[in-house]
């Protein structure tokens, strides 16, 4: 049976029968087959099958080859006719596409194709002997580029160059018939093979190929992929994924792989090889766009770009996109989407958005309701009018022990944008616990000041740009810069906190330039709110505490704007409560942190614990509640006794600012801070 395989084979090749060799990739996958040395793209290049090269050759120089046959004796004769001297070198070596290119002196479609491939240093050293044993010249390779000397024409090259000229015109009919041809015979399908509706479970064997805008609504099988690929054309997509998924590689041009991932479904130990060229007015994601079920240590690597566009020219609500998922979600209160111990690369990746698009993009997920665990973001983005996290965009579920090594710079010309960009999460309404940062963090708007006079504000964070519930045992020791011409927010864990922030870590450096600026070691802004409710009222208030700053904040005021620097909290707001027949004041509370890294600068209102913080709440320093116990707003921190003072100053509603003296802060040694039992237990919860 084999025998009859090889000879139609050869023979569809040899006479470039484009029908004869579909008919075979319908019933045999022959792309994967290797006449003894020969693999199938090597011998159409040998036998000059110019259709079938049109058709196939993108698509075969991704192929691994795992079926060998026996080889023919014609084409043992016919290639060491061709190879003469570099016969030598392949007693027993097989010939790769780009070696029988050389071989056959068709330099301009190597060079042309080298870019799609990934050579072994086995073979490029070949394709050096055989450029030296024919002419005595070089081949050089430089990044994505192969360097082949020139060579001087024969008599024969120059009189077929004048033959060429008059084919012109024939050779261009051919081009356009065999792009026609191509595009009716599609690779085979991987439901030609199985029938991927069905429960069962198949083994691959060979690589397979999922043709453009193909389509399948319910795949319920188990595929093991025993390190085989599945190529993904652009817009090829699976609707309902309800089976299994392992052990293979997913090759894709940047559309969705999956629209939903069910409860039950699970992708493991998967490769994902992104090459996004993406502009789209809707959200996505590289793998899926809903997740309710499991996927746990697959590999994402991207490059490439996405650009968001708006539906119309009035800002519209956030367009979300994610690096795996576009949403990570809770199904029926039962089945929560699950990503773990998942690695995403980013490489020569980057985010292009218009203003009125308001896009948002995670370096794993755009939207977690679910779990998030244990993932790893590398490499680089680098955006332009596109807030970016390194790890999820808008959180409401859990994200604990991820980790961003990713450097995220965002630069925006747009007058009405405000770049936010930050290591974990953007904003944050429930968990997040035992994440790090140590990816360089950069937020820039490089708009001028409009007629109002007023700029955009700019924000970055080493963490979360905004928390509304609690951020945990964190750290961050990746730089933090914001530039901008208006106001800045900022802090090596949170920019602005609506909520706790305990047991943290920030050691990166901290550089603002702005004319407001709102500045921290931990935290930026300690925001405030309540609402009346039928029992009374309902608050919530940025608490830091527990943390510590190793941070050196340098900052630039460029305006006549307030610098309010603080080595824990940049600035810390409150709220006043008729209660009963007096008002009282509620803050966020600053408690048990140490703060032994630097100011470099020279601000009005620097404090190595508080920056600035309301007059009221400074003063009382102490509210109850229905408990009877008593709270400080302001209690056990310590600094530097080289530093300067705790607090820098306060302001009343009046926004008059008072230079005052420390209250609850102590200013010790390092010695001393070091050997304190509290900062202790917090670096024993960190590690």
């Amino acid at each position: 049976m084999s025998q009859q395989i090889e000879q139609t084979l050869l023979e569809a090749i040899k006479k470039d029968d484009i029908k004869a060799f579909d008919a075979l990739m319908e019933t045999t996958q022959c792309g994967a087959y290797r006449l003894g040395r020969f693999p199938v793209l090597s011998l159409m290049y040998l036998y000059k099958s110019r259709k079938l090269i049109s058709a196939y050759e993108d698509m075969f120089l991704k192929t691994t080859n795992s079926v060998t046959l026996s080889e023919p004796a014609e084409v043992s004769k016919k290639f060491s006719a061709k190879a003469g001297k570099c016969l030598r070198l392949y007693f027993n070596e097989v010939v790769s596409p780009l070696e029988m290119l050389l071989i056959m002196d068709d330099t301009n479609r190597l060079k042309r194709v080298y870019p799609k491939t990934n050579l072994s240093s086995g073979v490029k050293g070949r394709l050096k002997s055989i450029y030296y044993i024919k002419y005595s010249l070089n081949v050089r390779f430089e990044g994505n580029e192969i360097i082949i000397d020139r060579r001087p024409l024969t008599y024969r090259e120059k009189k077929r160059i004048a033959t060429i000229c008059v084919s012109v015109v024939l050779v261009i009919a051919i081009i356009i018939t065999s792009s026609i041809i191509s595009s009716v015979f599609a690779p085979v399908r991987l439901d030609k093979y199985f029938d991927l509706t069905l429960n069962e479970t198949y083994t691959l064997d060979q690589d397979f190929y999922v043709t453009k805008k193909y389509s399948i609504e319910e795949f319920n099988c188990t595929i093991i992929g025993n390190g085989h690929k599945l190529i993904f054309s652009k817009g090829a997509k699976i609707k309902n994924f309800n089976g299994t998924i392992s052990d293979l590689t997913i090759e894709s041009e940047g559309s969705v792989v999956f629209d939903v991932i069910s409860e039950n479904a699970k992708i493991e130990n998967v490769t994902f090889n992104v090459n996004a060229d993406i502009s789209t007015s809707e959200g996505t994601a590289f793998v899926a766009l809903t997740n309710y079920g499991t996927i746990e240590n697959i590999t994402v690597n991207v490059s490439g770009k996405i650009n968001a566009v708006s539906k119309s020219t009035d800002v519209t609500e956030e367009l979300a996109f994610g690096g795996v998922v576009l949403q990570n979600y809770v199904k029926n209160n039962y089945y929560a989407g699950t990503i773990k111990n998942c690695t995403v690369n980013y490489s020569r990746f980057s985010l292009v958005g218009e203003a009125s698009a308001n896009a948002v993009f995670g370096g794993v997920a755009g939207i977690n309701n679910g779990y998030l665990q244990d993932c790893k973001v590398t490499g680089e983005i680098i955006a332009d009018t596109f807030d970016i996290a390194g790890v999820c965009s808008l959180n409401s579920g859990l994200l604990s022990g991820n980790v961003n090594e990713a450097d995220l710079s965002q630069s925006s010309q747009d007058a009405g944008w405000n770049p936010i960009v930050s290591g974990i999460v953007s904003r944050n309404n429930y968990v997040v616990e035992n994440c790090k940062n140590t990816g360089k963090i950069s937020a820039v708007s490089n708009c001028n000041i409009g007629q109002d006079n007023k700029a955009p504000t700019v924000s970055a964070a080493g963490i979360a740009y905004l928390n509304n519930n609690t951020i945990g045992g964190c750290k961050n020791s990746g730089a933090v810069t914001a530039v901008g011409k208006g106001e800045a927010y900022v802090g090596g864990i949170s920019a602005h906190s609506y909520s706790r922030i305990t047991n943290c870590l920030s050691s990166g450096d901290i550089t603002v330039t702005a004319d407001s600026i709102y500045a921290g070691g931990i935290l930026g802004y300690s925001e405030i709110y309540y609402t009346a409710t039928l029992t009374g009222y309902s608050f919530a208030w940025g608490d830091t505490n527990n943390c510590i700053s190793q941070s050196k904040i340098d900052v630039t005021p460029i305006g006549e704007g307030i610098a309010c620097v603080g080595g824990i909290v940049g600035y810390v707001d409150e709220v006043g409560i008729d209660l009963k027949s007096e008002k009282v004041y509620f803050g966020g509370e600053v408690t048990n942190n140490y703060f032994i890294g630097e100011c470099v600068s020279s601000v009005d209102y620097f404090g190595s614990i508080v920056g600035v913080c309301a007059s009221n709440i400074y003063i009382n320093n102490s509210y109850s509640l229905n408990d009877g116990i008593s709270y400080y707003n302001f209690d056990g921190n310590y600094y530097l006794n080289n530093s300067s003072k705790a607090f820098g100053a306060t302001v009343t509603d009046e926004d008059e600012y008072s230079l005052v003296e420390d209250k609850g802060a102590t200013s010790a040694t390092l010695e001393v801070i070091q050997n304190s039992e509290v900062y202790n237990s917090i670096l024993k919860k960190l590690n």
